[in-house]
C-alpha cells in the first residue's frame, strides 16, 4: 500500500500536465468523461480503506487506456504521460510489485528528460551545437525541476517508511 501512495502521489504531481492535454483535446472536440481522474480518484480511496475489487480496477484500467490516442500530438507529450502514469498506478493495484512502482518513477523521469530537452531546445539560438547524451542528462539531473521532483520524492518515500499504517489523515 506505501507503494501505491508513493505512486498515487507521483500522480498528483503529473496530472497539470495531463490537464493540459485535456484541455487541448476538448477543445478539438472530444467530449466524453474524463477517466483518469476518475480512476486517480478511486486509487486514493483504495488508499483510504475503500473495498476496491480486482474487476474495478481492470474496469478502470481498461477506461483510462481507450483515452482518445486520435489526439494525440507534439505539444502535449507530458500530458499524455500524465495519464499513462496512472494506468501504471492502476496495474500497481493490481500486481503490486517493485518493478511496477518503477515504472511509475520511470514515467515521472521521461516526462522530466522530454519537457527540459524541449526548453532547453526552445532556447538555444540555431548557431548552438548539439551536446551528447551524456551532457543533456547532466543538464536535466541538475535542472532544478528534477532536483525538486527527486527532494519530494524523497520527503514522500522517507514519511512513508515513518508510517506503519496508512491513515486517510495521513494520505491527505
Amino acid at each position: 500500500m506505501h507503494r501505491i501512495a508513493f505512486a498515487a502521489a507521483c500522480c498528483e504531481r503529473l496530472f497539470p500536465n495531463y490537464g493540459i492535454f485535456l484541455q487541448e483535446i476538448k477543445e478539438q472536440g472530444w467530449n466524453e468523461q474524463d477517466p483518469i481522474r476518475e480512476a486517480l480518484d478511486e486509487i486514493w480511496g483504495f488508499l483510504a480503506g475503500k473495498k476496491v475489487d480486482v474487476s474495478r480496477f481492470r474496469q478502470l484500467l481498461f477506461n483510462c487506456e481507450r483515452y482518445p490516442y486520435d489526439y494525440e500530438n507534439e505539444e502535449t507529450p507530458e500530458g499524455q504521460r500524465g495519464a499513462w502514469i496512472v494506468c501504471n498506478t492502476i496495474e500497481l493495484c493490481l500486481a503490486q510489485t517493485p518493478q511496477q512502482t518503477f515504472l511509475v518513477a520511470k514515467e515521472i523521469d521521461e516526462t522530466l528528460f522530454e519537457y527540459i530537452d524541449y526548453l532547453r531546445c526552445q532556447s538555444e539560438d540555431e548557431s548552438s551545437e548539439d551536446i551528447s547524451h551524456e551532457q543533456l542528462l547532466e543538464i536535466v539531473a541538475n535542472h532544478p525541476f528534477t532536483v525538486r521532483e527527486m527532494a519530494k520524492q524523497s520527503e514522500d518515500l522517507q514519511r512513508l517508511r515513518e508510517i506503519p499504517t496508512l491513515t486517510p489523515e495521513f494520505l491527505q
